[in-house]
């Protein structure tokens, strides 16, 4: 356990630092007005279901490096030689997914119209998605980046460059929100510009160091190559789709919220920071796990495999069980955070009524996210995708459109939580099943060599 919680510790940090910049974002826009509020939560949700799809493609490179790390140990040339090419297709699958993606924001106001989203909605959402569209390369590179230090251990340098991104962020998106008066476009163009700056930054420092100097990407050129995408895509388009189902049962539930009201909608935003708050303590230990799997993969150590497996499902259970309780005992918290006493206290009873629906979530969004991730770490990718798509769009959207007209909000959460309960059952079964085939080839192995 110590090695996954000293890996996964300023992982956390660095998770819930990145956290802090959405956080404030949304805190900005309830300073604004509640239609800023709900508008701009509702861009975001549009930017990050796009953004998801290029993300979940480049972020597998931190799987592909971790498993080559293990490859070093035995075969050091080759184990760095596939890290410099998995660095190379990472970068190169980043600007040709920005340039593609970035043109695909067009068609939001078309599905958003469709969704039978209000007008005035989609007009202050497109102000701020066509600002933090921006973010797309900077964000990708930045990932590419992070995939590399953490696959190689150096997380800390992840959790000074998260801290640095929180100190430009922030004063300069509220300076031109307000100061300047550009409201929703000032919080986008803020985070961009951040962005860009600490993607240079941390750049320069990554290819500075002895370690990491190797396997800058402007170096032996000639090794790049439209093959180079190929690995990463084979294992990142599922990756990529489970997370477009995933976010498809989220973001689904966005747009079924602004069908009820515009405090629906709103309330919706701020549940699904607290959600993503856990998912953020949730991610850091996941990764951590997963980049312990990815070396012991590498290095067929499949004894390590169980072990780690086993050790980061306790650690990430207690850990969401916790958080739920604390969300369930002090709902007060984030009423007084986001300032949801009006007077009429209907936002606040809104909010206590769907608590602890949210909180049951965090449980079963825990286990799907470590399952899928230590799962990757073993290049198994495409049955867990086939287990996403069952769990929420068979089971998780169905059941969160019966149980609004029943139950409002609350109903929307609860099929939610519905999609990732079946999902994080599915995943365990596949992972138990994994291990105990890796676990059995190793005794096999094992007696084969006596014999």
């Amino acid at each position: 356990m110590k090695k996954i919680l000293a890996l996964a510790f300023p992982l956390i940090i660095s998770q819930l630092i990145s956290m802090a910049l959405v956080l404030t974002d949304v805190w900005m826009m309830s300073r604004l007005n509640m239609s800023a509020l709900a508008g701009g939560g509702l861009g975001a949700s549009v930017y990050f279901f796009i953004f998801i799809i290029a993300s979940s493609t480049v972020g597998c490179v931190a799987n592909l490096i971790a498993i080559a790390y293990g490859q070093r140990l035995a075969r050091p040339d080759y184990g760095n030689r596939q890290i410099r090419l998995a660095v190379k297709g990472a970068v190169l699958l980043s600007v040709i997914l920005s340039v593609l993606l970035m043109f695909s924001f067009s068609y939001a106001p078309t599905v958003l119209k469709a969704a039978n989203q209000p007008d005035e909605m989609i007009t202050l959402a497109m102000e701020y998605v066509h600002a933090l569209k921006w973010v797309m390369f900077p964000s990708l590179i930045l990932l590419v980046l992070r995939g590399l230090t953490s696959a190689l251990g150096n997380v800390r340098s992840i959790m000074v460059m998260s801290i640095i991104t929180v100190f430009l962020n922030v004063p300069i998106s509220y300076l031109l929100t307000f100061q300047f008066g550009m409201g929703l476009t000032g919080l986008g163009i803020g985070t961009a510009i951040a962005a860009f700056v600490v993607m240079i930054g941390y750049g320069a420092w990554v290819f500075k160091q002895t370690e990491y100097k190797p396997f800058a990407p402007w170096l032996n050129r000639e090794e790049y190559s439209i093959k180079l995408i190929f690995s990463l895509l084979a294992m990142g388009l599922p990756i990529g789709i489970a997370a477009l189902l995933e976010h498809g049962l989220i973001y689904g539930g966005t747009l079924m919220a602004g069908t009820i009201s515009v405090a629906s909608l709103a309330l919706h935003q701020i549940l699904l920071q607290c959600l993503s708050f856990t998912w953020n303590f949730n991610f850091g230990f996941s990764q951590a796990a997963a980049i312990l799997v990815g070396r012991d993969f590498g290095s067929e150590n499949h004894d390590g495999i169980k072990q780690t497996s086993w050790h980061s499902f306790i650690l990430v259970t207690v850990m969401s069980v916790g958080l739920s309780l604390v969300f369930i005992i002090w709902p007060e918290l984030i009423a007084d955070l986001f300032q949801l006493d009006d007077g009429s206290n209907a936002m606040s009873g809104l909010l206590a009524s769907v608590i602890w629906v949210v909180a049951l979530c965090f449980i079963v969004d825990a286990w799907q996210l470590l399952a899928i991730n230590l799962l990757r770490g073993m290049k198994i990718v495409s049955m867990p995708t086939v287990m996403t798509a069952i769990g929420y769009w068979v089971f998780g959207l169905p059941a969160a459109w019966f149980l609004m007209p029943l139950f409002g909000l609350a109903g929307i959460w609860a099929g939610i939580g519905i999609g990732l309960g079946i999902t994080g059952i599915l995943l365990l079964i596949q992972l138990l099943i994994s291990v105990r085939h890796y676990t059995n080839k190793r005794r096999n192995n094992d007696f084969a060599c006596v014999s």
